[in-house]
C-alpha cells in the first residue's frame, strides 16, 4: 500500500503539471515596445592629459559629433546622431541590445548591421580637429524610456617626448649643437573599429615610411620642426605630442621596399654642420595609450645621412626597457622607470 500511495502522488504531480501546461509554455512571450533612449557619454575621457598641451592636443577630448546604435542581434534596432553634444536620443525597441556609440567620424547612417558597424575603418587624418573614439555597451536589457552612458576610447595612440638634454661628451660638438626636428615614422594612418591587440589588421595607409616624408605626414600630429640652438649641458624643455593609430608590426627594420613596420621617434639635430639622427624603437602602439618619455640625453652624435636609413639604423650600444604606468591616457613610460633615456 505504501508503495501504490508513492507512485499515485507522483502520478498526480505529473498531471497536474501537465494541465497548467499549453504547449511548450504556458507563459506568453514578451513584446518588443517602442522606446526612446537618451545615450551619453562618460567623460573622463576628457580629463586633460598630464604636461603642456602641445600640437593638436586641445582636440584631443573634443567631440564633435557622436553616432548611437542600437542591435538587436546583428539587426539595426535604432540610431541616432548629435553635433558638439555628449549625448544623443534614440529610438528603439526595448529587449536585450548592444549599443554602441562613435565620435568625430564621417556619417555612418547607410549603417544596418552589427557586422558593417564593426568593420568600418579609422583614418587618423579624420583626427586633426577632434579625436575619434569608439565605445561599447553589450546585453543590455532595455524596458522603458531611460538613459545610459558609455565609456568610450581613443582609436589613436599617442607618443610624447617632455625634453631633450645636450650632453655631448665632445665639447666642441656640444657648444654646436643645433635642434632641428622632433618625429615619428611608421606611422600607421587607419584601424578597424573593432580592432584589439589580439585580432589581426592589415594598416593600409602609412605616413613617414621609414623617415620623415614632407610629402607623405600630418603636420604636427606626426613632425614638429624645431630649429634651435640648445647649449651645452641645457635642456630643450618643450614637450612633443604625436599620434598614430595601433601599430603591433614586429619588423623593425626592412630593405628599400616599404614593408609594415614598427614605429619610431625620431630626433634630428645638427653637430658641428652635420645631421645627425637617434631613432628610438618603440614598442607595439595600442589606442587610448599614451606612450611617454621625460627625457632624453644625448651623449654621442647620432646616424648620419651617408648611413644606410639613418632614421631606422639602430644606434650601437644603446639600449632601452619600457615600463607601463596607467594614468588618464594608460601612459606608458618609455625608457628607465622615471621615463628617462641616454643615448
Amino acid at each position: 500500500m505504501k508503495l501504490f500511495r508513492i507512485i499515485f502522488l507522483a502520478m498526480a504531480a505529473i498531471a497536474a503539471l501537465a494541465s497548467c501546461q499549453k504547449g511548450p509554455s504556458s507563459k506568453a512571450p514578451e513584446q518588443s515596445v517602442p522606446i526612446r533612449l537618451v545615450v551619453g557619454l562618460n567623460d573622463h575621457f576628457s580629463t586633460r592629459a598630464t604636461g603642456v598641451e602641445s600640437n593638436s592636443a586641445a582636440g584631443e577630448s573634443k567631440v564633435n559629433s557622436l553616432q548611437v546604435f542600437v542591435f538587436n542581434g546583428d539587426v539595426l534596432d535604432g540610431y541616432g546622431t548629435s553635433s558638439n553634444s555628449l549625448s544623443a536620443t534614440v529610438s528603439c525597441s526595448s529587449g536585450q541590445r548592444d549599443i554602441y556609440c562613435v565620435t568625430n567620424v564621417p556619417s555612418l547612417a547607410s549603417v544596418t548591421s552589427k557586422s558593417t558597424l564593426l568593420s568600418q575603418v579609422a583614418q587618423l587624418s579624420e583626427s586633426p580637429s577632434s579625436f575619434g573614439m569608439f565605445g561599447k555597451l553589450l546585453n543590455q536589457s532595455l524596458e522603458a524610456d531611460g538613459s545610459l552612458s558609455v565609456d568610450v576610447y581613443r582609436f589613436a595612440g599617442r607618443v610624447v617626448i617632455k625634453s631633450i638634454v645636450n650632453a655631448l661628451a665632445n665639447e666642441a660638438q656640444a657648444a654646436a649643437f643645433t635642434l632641428d626636428a622632433v618625429y615619428l615614422t611608421n606611422v600607421a594612418g587607419d584601424v578597424e573599429f573593432e580592432h584589439t591587440g589580439s585580432q589581426s589588421y592589415v594598416v593600409s595607409q602609412w605616413y613617414n615610411r621609414k623617415g620623415y616624408e614632407a610629402d607623405n605626414n600630418l603636420g604636427s600630429f606626426t613632425y614638429d620642426a624645431v630649429g634651435s640652438a640648445v647649449a651645452s649641458g641645457a635642456t630643450h624643455q618643450v614637450p612633443h605630442y604625436f599620434y598614430t593609430m595601433p601599430n603591433a608590426e614586429n619588423a623593425a627594420v626592412g630593405g628599400d621596399t616599404f614593408t609594415p613596420r614598427r614605429c619610431r621617434l625620431v630626433i634630428k639635430a645638427t653637430i658641428a654642420g652635420v645631421a645627425n639622427y637617434y631613432p628610438i624603437l618603440l614598442p607595439a602602439i595600442e589606442g587610448c595609450k599614451s606612450y611617454e618619455i621625460n627625457s632624453v640625453t644625448l651623449t654621442r652624435p647620432g646616424n648620419h645621412d651617408d648611413d644606410e636609413y639613418p632614421e631606422e639604423k639602430p644606434i650601437e650600444g644603446f639600449d632601452q626597457g619600457f615600463q607601463v604606468q596607467v594614468q588618464d591616457w594608460n601612459v606608458v613610460l618609455l625608457g628607465d622607470s622615471n621615463g628617462n633615456i641616454t643615448i
